[in-house]
């Protein structure tokens, strides 16, 4: 089962719990997911006798070259030439160029299976952080490589998670515990969605793993955190919320692997899922929330919205008005009101589109999305003057709005014929009060 590796400074403290200071608000630019760690991924070894099964061990390198790419975006990757194994320890790495090196080999194993061990290396160090031994079969591979190079993304992920806990607690100076960094985080969360609020609980739920690497309710919010980074590209830089996608993946399911039965982290799952345009699998992790718990209002809601991505605009509002009566919270409303506005923009009923996005705003002035789609809505119902104080208002509230993220958001997600019928011109109408998108 994998967990997160406890951070350096708090194993070596003669026992004593480290001490932190509280964690300051304010909006400044996004102040946690800053990490990058360089790693250094060498060539699988064939060390079976055999020339036929180069061609399997290179394969391997390639699809975890692939995987750290397309999932490990945190990741500075890095292919060493020569031995990188004899550097590892040396007067050379004192400064390496790679932290870390995955590396590993193949040998023979029973008649027809190949033995692979691989391991994650510290380089300044020489220390194993992880090592596994699994068998393959010859002939089908496939299967165990797949999860051997999914285990290796999630090893790497929680040592860069690691590394941002240590950020998070850097320069603290007053005794945070558990209870108190997961309550002040829910402060942080009972307000607007707000670049400001989310940081700050990102931070908190950060410092709660510092004290319990397996809270399963820490990680749950932190990925939680992750999720709302990613549905606000422009919060962050351009990196910030393609680190979170991948991070608030693994987080999540760390979470679930400690407690299988948590409906909030199958919930959080099909938020990140959704995001990422694997809107079947999102529909499948909100059905299982829902079968844990029926009364579970964010699930109501988001499966709703993910509804209308799968071409089923007409089951969002019936979803978002269940998730209103389960949690009447103006944070929660907005977002409710925005999907459903949403909806309704799709399926053609601009003014009810924009009587709802209009209550979103009402309970949170400072909401990209649901200002995008109000500009959008205003336009298509002709009322182009109001659409372009609220194209002005989002461009001079998000100014460094990253270029793609509002397509990537909203279009590249879904394949359904229906919906991106439903959503191009939504988006002509964006392009045309000067929004880039």
């Amino acid at each position: 089962m994998s967990h997160l590796p406890v951070p350096r400074e708090a194993e070596n403290n003669g026992g004593k719990r480290r001490e932190r200071a509280p964690i300051s608000g304010g909006a400044g630019r996004w102040r946690c997911l800053q990490s990058t760690i360089a790693v250094g991924v060498a060539p699988l070894r064939n060390l079976t006798g055999d020339p036929d099964q180069q061609r399997l061990t290179d394969a391997f390198t390639e699809d975890l070259l692939t995987e750290l790419v397309e999932r490990g975006r945190g990741f500075s990757l890095q292919r060493p030439t020569g031995n990188p194994a004899s550097s590892c320890g040396s007067a050379r790495a004192m400064e390496p160029d790679f932290k870390y090196l995955v590396t590993g080999s193949a040998q023979r194993g029973e008649p027809g299976m190949l033995r692979v061990n691989v391991r994650i290396i510290e380089t300044a160090t020489s220390q194993y952080l992880w090592a596994r031994r699994y068998e393959l079969r010859v002939l089908e591979p496939a299967p165990i490589q797949t999860r051997i190079v999914r285990r290796i993304s999630r090893e790497l992920h929680a040592l860069l998670l690691q590394q941002e806990i240590h950020r998070a607690c850097l320069g603290s100076g007053s005794q945070t515990e558990l209870h108190e960094c997961l309550s002040s985080a829910a402060r942080a969360l009972e307000g607007e969605l707000r670049k400001d609020h989310t940081a700050e609980a990102q931070r908190w739920f950060l410092a709660a793993l510092a004290d319990d690497p397996r809270s399963v309710e820490a990680l749950v919010g932190l990925a939680r955190t992750c999720q709302e980074l990613v549905s606000n590209p422009w919060w962050g830089d351009s990196a910030a919320p393609a680190v979170a996608a991948d991070l608030g993946r693994e987080v999540v399911a760390i979470a679930l692997n400690l407690a299988p039965g948590a409906a909030d982290a199958h919930c959080i799952q099909g938020m990140l899922y959704s995001a990422a345009g694997q809107l079947d699998d999102a529909a499948r992790a909100f059905e299982r929330a829902l079968s844990l718990d029926r009364e579970l209002a964010i699930a109501h809601g988001f499966a709703g919205y993910n509804a209308a991505f799968r071409g089923n605009a007409g089951d969002t509002l019936p979803a978002i008005e269940r998730a209103m009566r389960l949690n009447r919270t103006d944070r929660r409303h907005s977002i409710w009101f925005f999907f459903g506005g949403f909806a309704e923009l799709l399926v053609g009923r601009t003014e009810a589109a924009v009587a709802l996005l209009e209550k979103s705003l009402e309970r949170n002035r400072s909401y990209g999305s649901a200002q995008l789609f109000l500009m959008a809505a205003l336009s298509l119902s002709g009322r182009r003057d109001e659409a372009a104080k609220v194209a002005a208002s989002f461009q001079a509230q998000y100014p460094n709005c990253p270029a793609g993220a509002v397509e990537q958001l909203w279009f590249s997600r879904s394949a359904s014929a229906t919906y991106r019928a439903q959503i191009l011109p939504v988006f002509g109408s964006i392009r045309e009060l000067g929004v880039a998108v």
